[in-house]
């Protein structure tokens, strides 16, 4: 069941659970798909990503942008990673999460995997307030998904990063590890990052006024 977590003027921030995990995917896809690479998402991925999300959503927090008539534009995903099994980061990447944890001198309570950052573009042009207020969406999102993370200085959080967006996340005051080069997943050039709850802090710290309840 999806519950509404804050209205603003022209738009609200939903958490979203499992009856409406295939919308969120499709979206987030065919956005990325269509912003870097002019083209729609292949279906056998769209489903194969449907499952991924699914699996295991009770231990996955979804949240969305969507207009006063309901339309989303806007998601974040933070997944509280168990240890077991493999992420699709580390088979991308060849890369080994814990390991790599280990190695930076790190014992965190938690991990936390986040993703699925998407905005549309069209829907956001498509109204003068919605573009008046551009620079406050990726805020929004990254915030309510930074707050999981901040619950525990230690906590490490590892993610794919849109490497042009990697450049703004840097001048918002998110410094974060690069952890191999980057590579094309999910329709978009991405790099996978490293970063913990102390090193998210100042930026929720920042725009956490934001938000009603973080």
């Amino acid at each position: 069941m999806a519950k509404l977590l804050q209205k603003f003027e022209h738009f609200d921030l939903w958490k979203i659970e499992h009856p409406d995990l295939a919308e969120f995917t499709k979206f987030v896809l065919r956005v990325n798909y269509e912003h870097h690479l002019k083209t729609t998402a292949p279906i056998e991925e769209v489903e194969t990503n449907i499952e991924k999300d699914q699996y295991n959503s009770q231990d996955k927090c979804f949240y969305v942008l969507k207009t006063k008539d309901g339309k989303i534009f806007g998601t974040i995903m933070a997944w509280l990673w168990d240890g077991n099994g493999t992420l699709d980061l580390e088979k991308d990447y060849d890369l080994d999460v814990k390991h790599l944890i280990k190695t930076r001198g790190l014992n965190p309570p938690q991990i936390w995997y986040t993703g699925r950052i998407a905005v549309d573009r069209t829907i956001v042009n498509q109204s003068e307030e919605l573009k008046a207020q551009q620079g406050l969406y990726f805020k929004l999102l990254l915030t309510v998904c930074f707050a999981h993370i901040c619950t525990h200085p230690e906590n490490a959080m590892v993610s794919e990063f849109d490497y042009r967006m990697h450049k703004t996340y840097v001048k918002l005051g998110i410094v974060s590890e690069e952890l191999a080069e980057t590579r094309f997943t999910l329709g978009s050039e991405a790099v996978p990052i490293l970063n913990t709850g102390a090193g998210l802090q100042p930026f929720v710290d920042k725009y956490k006024h934001l938000l009603n309840y973080v």
